[in-house]
């Protein structure tokens, strides 16, 4: 069933349980994703970037994602992940995604507040959530030195600041993790500072999201979403897993003509991905 963000922290509690937010670029990846959250039984934030936007069209994803959901046997909210053209991000909301992301962290401080603060009036007049980021996640395209590294982490004073400045519903930080592929080579490591996390959990009351989680072990997940996390975006694993299966379908059926005969098994390894995440999040968060 389709839901507002909102919804699905109505009776959730910080410290013992993050929503799994997957990415999708089109049909077969989202129709993995939800197959796997019907399967275990597990509310989902449905997500997509404005890479993904560019490639399908912003209504013709959002349709699919939305007459999808509508179906579905789970809860699911969909979201607009790293929006910087805050036209589009308007479009969505018009169109109807409960929440996006506005990522100006690569501005200054002031004009990342003061966009991110504009969009929040305009969001909540229609409706909608907005996620704002400060500090700065790093991609494969933006790998840094150490002591850089320490530079682009959130500070929590900061983070505090600019969630009063700005009103935002949930907050993505910069705390060690890394979007990309870049991670899962052995190329750099994700190193999640624990602590920073807690620190921002105890200033900012609204719901703390990890970005670029593919790859980072679960127990350091367990300790993340302990410190604070709400919300934990997954991309990497879920294209890893679809691509996988795509070249294994189409190596063994080499003169195969129908895209339904490759793109099934294709299918099933988002899915197979996506129930992995969700499995270790479902026993974490039993721990917890």
């Amino acid at each position: 069933m389709l839901v507002h963000i909102k919804e699905l922290f109505e009776q959730s509690v910080r410290g013992k349980f993050a929503y799994p937010a997957f990415n999708t670029m089109n049909l077969e990846i989202t129709r993995g994703i939800i197959a796997a959250a019907e399967e275990l039984n597990t509310p989902i934030i449905l997500e997509t970037s404005e890479g993904a936007i560019k490639y399908a069209g912003l209504e013709t994803i959002f349709e699919v994602m939305a007459t999808m959901a509508i179906k579905a046997k789970v809860p699911i909210a969909l979201h607009m992940d790293h929006g910087k053209d805050v036209d589009q991000l308007r479009q969505g909301i018009e169109l109807g995604y409960s929440s996006v992301m506005i990522d100006h962290s690569g501005e200054d401080l002031d004009k990342n507040i003061k966009n991110t603060k504009e969009l929040v009036q305009f969001a909540h007049k229609e409706g909608a959530w907005v996620q704002g980021e400060i500090g700065r996640i790093r991609g494969s395209e933006d790998w840094v030195s150490v002591s850089d590294r320490e530079s682009l982490l959130t500070e929590p004073e900061e983070a505090k600041s600019f969630w009063e400045a700005t009103g935002v519903d949930t907050l993505a930080c910069s705390v060690g993790t890394i979007h990309g592929i870049i991670k899962m080579t052995g190329e750099a490591e994700a190193k999640v500072d624990i602590d920073r996390i807690q620190r921002i959990a105890e200033l900012v009351p609204v719901p703390l999201v990890l970005h670029g989680a593919s790859g980072v072990p679960d127990d350091v997940i367990h300790q993340a979403i302990k410190a604070g996390i709400s919300i934990i975006n997954i991309d990497t694993e879920l294209r890893i897993g679809f691509t996988k299966n795509l070249r294994a379908a189409l190596l063994e059926h080499p003169d195969e003509v129908d895209p339904r005969k490759y793109l099934s098994p294709a299918i099933a390894g988002v899915t197979e991905a996506a129930k992995a995440k969700l499995m270790a999040f479902k026993t974490i968060n039993q721990v917890n």
